[in-house]
């Protein structure tokens, strides 16, 4: 631990130190109105204009950095649609920066119609893609309904989630900094781009993101109020989603508060579950009417002090309860002598789960273009879970009561440092966190569960370009103290990352990504009392399981041209050491726990393809053909995965759909399926403040998922399908409003061309 301490210690002083004869060259692009201008392209060329040495593009607030030069005499021309081009003669000997004034372009500015490619432009770099929307996505009401056109991500507007297409969970920032209060309030006209790493650096895989979306904005020049809500529902079904958001601002600070609301409180299913083991085989089949909501709250601001300091807070609150009842038979079955005794199945559940977290983030920048930033955050939560099932007939009776409380502190202080070291862009940073879980049974049973963790987390980025090679790395350290049930451990995990892209040409791009994740188990697993509420077994955790370990390497090539984007990819995943469930017959009933004993594979091949429809919109589709392989069983599944979708404009009507092929997945032992996705939904613009819309959810079938488990000794079968979950017909409106003390300013009139994307190299 001292050495990795030390190692850190000593890159954060290399850091303050200046090292051999390259020189950088940065500055500012900006107009007359003293806007910054983004995406400027900025090339150095010799000082005769003659030849291109490197070049970049100025990011959301009009800076851009070119590092590694050699001495000497270079001209730099910086350009962008509208405006006249600008060229500079540049004498580098130091490190310089420059204010680069762009001058409007009369022509551009009269009657002419300027028109851009901004939807096709993607900026490809080793740690992923940087993606513009069009104009036609930045008048969309709903930041959600804009960030549908980026063909990485999966959004889902009903539920209001993202996920990428590979189905993992990304972590959202907007500015580079977490928006607790969700992204109701960013306005989709305000968006200056969205970058998105398939591969998180290793400063985020501690908290188990595989990849980052970051939402980058431009700054309110003016005084404003902001409101943007609306409602997704079915209303017999009492099925749908409600969200709104407030925010009032200027150019130096803000303040919003958010809520949101999903719902659906009359849901109906059949099920059916069958356990067998050596001794016994149960059947049992019921009827269950469930009832679930998640109402969401956060208030949050932001404060710019100076050019060189920024801060932000967030106060969130999610509460979510769950009720459900069940009434149906099971037969019970002695395999010894074939008696079937049946009896009358009965079942309610009560879960409520409170959560709640205050976030505080403060950066400064200093004069050397360094940063210093820092997080603080605390978490507290609690869930109530309580479960009351009966099995009886004529000659017996057996009764389960289940009734447990569930609370959690955790506490996290996060220091980083940026800055360039060797040619390199890096940032060393810290997390020291503190958990304390606790799980209080009924007084009958009196067993409490305790589990305490100190995690202190210390990571190092760097990223460098070399003409059209870039590179970005990262290594991660946990090393972690627990207490588990009376039981103490410590242990250290790695989590190294590397991200390199080869941009051939305008069109042609090559990425490679390598990850190596650790996954500690979770609170339930660890948890040694008995959680079941299966009479024919008795279930439970085990306190001396260990994180687990996912490798993944993943080879991409990128095409965008034409209005095509196209990227075939193949990746290559194994697993050591998974928790999977074990178990054996104890003549009565079969016990199961869970182990760190599963060693898998996986090979991916597929292609992620969209088309942009010129001034129409975009269709798309992913594919994706896995094949699995759990070595230690000698078990192999091959499945396909992926979907189509497809948003189409014409005037103000709207048309979003998507299909999914169905979910499978597989565990040791465990196989899991769910039926496709599929859903439409047909928009019309009203106004600027409002739009509507009809849809269906589920088109052609009911929601099914069924799920096998099948053990040496022990089989169990899962069957859920969903009565009304089919065919749902949602209706929704959404009402935007925006109002200034202050106008802006008249923006130059741009069109979307729809001629290809275009990678731009940084």
């Amino acid at each position: 631990m001292r050495q990795s301490i030390t190692i850190f210690l000593v890159l954060f002083l290399l850091s303050l130190n200046t090292y051999g004869q390259q020189v950088s060259l940065g500055g500012k692009v900006f107009d007359r109105q003293k806007e910054p201008v983004a995406y400027a392209s900025v090339a150095l060329m010799d000082k005769d204009g003659k030849q291109l040495i490197t070049g970049t593009i100025s990011d959301g607030d009009g800076l851009f950095t070119i590092r590694g030069l050699a001495k000497g005499e270079y001209l730099l021309s910086v350009s962008f649609v509208g405006y006249k081009a600008l060229k500079l003669p540049v004498s580098l000997q130091r490190d310089e920066q420059l204010e680069c004034l762009l001058e409007d372009d009369a022509v551009a500015l009269g009657e002419v119609t300027v028109e851009v490619n901004r939807s096709n432009t993607v900026k490809q770099s080793a740690s992923g893609q940087t993606f513009m929307l069009s104009a036609i996505s930045m008048k969309k009401k709903d930041v959600l309904q804009a960030l549908q056109e980026i063909p990485t991500l999966i959004v889902d507007l009903d539920t209001r989630k993202i996920t990428m297409n590979d189905g993992g969970k990304p972590l959202v920032l907007v500015n580079g900094v977490r928006r607790e209060g969700g992204l109701s309030s960013v306005r989709p006209e305000d968006i200056l781009s969205v970058d998105v790493a398939h591969t998180a650096s290793a400063e985020f895989m501690r908290e188990g993101y595989t990849s980052v979306v970051n939402i980058k904005t431009k700054k309110a020049d003016r005084k404003y109020t902001s409101f943007n809500g609306g409602v997704n529902a079915h209303p017999t079904l009492l099925f749908g989603i409600a969200d709104a958001s407030l925010e009032i601002g200027n150019s130096e600070s803000s303040l919003y508060l958010t809520a949101q609301s999903f719902a659906f409180l009359n849901n109906k299913s059949h099920m059916k579950e069958i356990t067998s083991t050596e001794n016994s085989l149960r059947n049992l089949s019921y009827r269950r009417n469930s009832h679930y909501n998640d109402t969401y709250v956060a208030l949050g601001g932001d404060r710019i002090w100076s050019d060189a300091d920024y801060s932000s807070f967030s106060v969130t609150f999610d509460y979510i309860p769950q009720r459900s009842k069940a009434d149906g038979e099971d037969l019970l079955t002695d395999k010894g002598t074939d008696a079937v005794t049946p009896y009358q199945h009965w079942r309610e559940l009560d879960d409520k789960l409170y959560v709640g977290s205050v976030n505080a983030y403060h950066k400064h920048r200093f004069a050397n273009a360094s940063v210093f930033d820092l997080l603080w955050q605390l978490s507290l939560s609690k869930n109530v879970n309580r479960v009351n099932q009966t099995e009886d007939n004529e000659q017996a009776s057996y009764t389960y009561l289940y009734d447990f409380h569930n609370s959690r502190v955790g506490i996290s202080l996060a220091p980083s440092f940026q800055f360039h070291w060797l040619g390199f862009d890096s940032k060393v940073g810290l997390d020291v966190n503190y958990q304390f879980n606790r799980i209080q049974e009924r007084e009958e049973i009196a067993s409490t569960f305790k589990h305490r963790e100190w995690n202190q987390y210390l990571y190092l980025d760097i990223n460098r370009k070399w003409g059209g090679f870039s590179l970005a790395a990262s290594l991660g350290m946990d090393i972690i103290y627990r207490n588990v049930a009376g039981y103490s451990d410590h242990y250290y995990n790695l989590r190294p990352v590397l991200n390199l892209n080869h941009r051939f040409s305008a069109h042609h791009s090559l990425t490679l990504n390598f990850s190596r994740q650790s996954v500690a188990p979770g609170v339930v697993q660890l948890n040694p009392y008995n959680s079941s509420s299966d009479t024919l077994t008795v279930s439970t955790g085990n306190p001396y399981l260990k994180p687990y370990h996912i490798s993944k390497c993943r080879l991409a090539y990128t095409f965008t041209g034409g209005g095509f984007y196209i990227e075939p990819s193949m990746s290559y995943r194994w697993i050591d050491d998974a928790i999977v469930s074990i178990g054996e017959d104890q003549g009565g009933y079969y016990m199961k726990s869970l182990a760190n004993q599963g060693k898998s594979t996986l090979l991916s091949t597929g292609i992620n393809a969209r088309y942009s429809i010129k001034r129409l919109g975009y269709i798309g589709f992913s594919l994706n053909y896995n094949h699995l392989e759990f070595t230690d069983i000698d078990q192999k599944n091959d499945y396909f995965s992926g979907r189509f979708y497809g948003n189409l404009n014409v005037k103000k009507f709207g048309l979003n759909f998507v299909y999914g092929l169905p979910n499978r997945t597989y565990d040791m032992y465990v196989r899991n399926y769910s039926s496709p996705e599929s859903n439409v939904t047909l928009s019309y613009d009203i106004s600027n403040r409002w739009d509507v819309s009809v849809g269906m959810r589920f088109v052609g079938w009911k929601k099914h998922i069924e799920r096998h488990t099948d053990m040496s000794g022990y089989s169990y079968y899962y069957d859920n399908r969903f009565t009304n979950r089919g065919n749902i017909l949602m209706f929704g409106v959404r009402y935007k409003y925006q109002g200034s003390t202050k106008a802006k300013r008249e923006q130059r009139k741009l069109q979307n061309s729809d001629k290809g994307f275009r990678v731009i190299s940084e």
